[in-house]
């Protein structure tokens, strides 16, 4: 699962070598990489926002590129084939691409579509994917993440 850099709590996984990083010079104090992270990407749009990748037994910290123009762009979206969505949108292919590797919330989906976030967006496109099982959503702190479900699409 995919998630937000700032919406991670802050905190050292493993406090013995925390601590002797901090005395060695090595590391600053606790708590304060993430946001220093974030200060340095305020200014970066969309493509080149950081996240964290997350499973059960590690995590990947993914810093884009600030240097290279394209960021993480729509042409590194994958192709996907799945069966035909019942009362489908136009929308609803862009939309699983781009929900393949990250979960996002509906107002990134929106800025990615070139649409507004509006309740036709949820109810109609987001809300039909997530019934017929194309979308998964989790909701984290109280904002809903749309993720597509790999179960009912093919990576081509």
């Amino acid at each position: 699962m995919q998630y937000d850099l700032m919406s991670i709590i802050s905190k050292r996984r493993n406090k013995l070598i925390s601590d002797i990083l901090v005395k060695c010079n090595v590391m600053e104090a606790a708590g304060t990489g993430f946001e220093k992270i974030a200060q340095e990407y305020k200014d970066a749009g969309n493509t080149h926002r950081p996240f964290i990748y997350s499973k059960s037994d590690h995590f990947t910290l993914v810093l884009p590129d600030l240097t290279y123009e394209g960021g993480i762009s729509e042409s590194s979206l994958p192709v996907l084939e799945y069966i035909p969505i019942e009362n489908g949108s136009i929308y609803d292919n862009k939309n699983l691409s781009f929900c393949y590797y990250s979960p996002r919330k509906s107002s990134q989906i929106a800025t990615f579509l070139g649409i507004t976030d509006s309740s036709y967006l949820r109810s109609r496109i987001l809300n039909n994917l997530v019934e017929q099982s194309y979308l998964l959503s989790e909701k984290i702190n109280g904002t809903t993440y749309f993720k597509t479900n790999p179960a009912t699409t093919i990576l081509k």
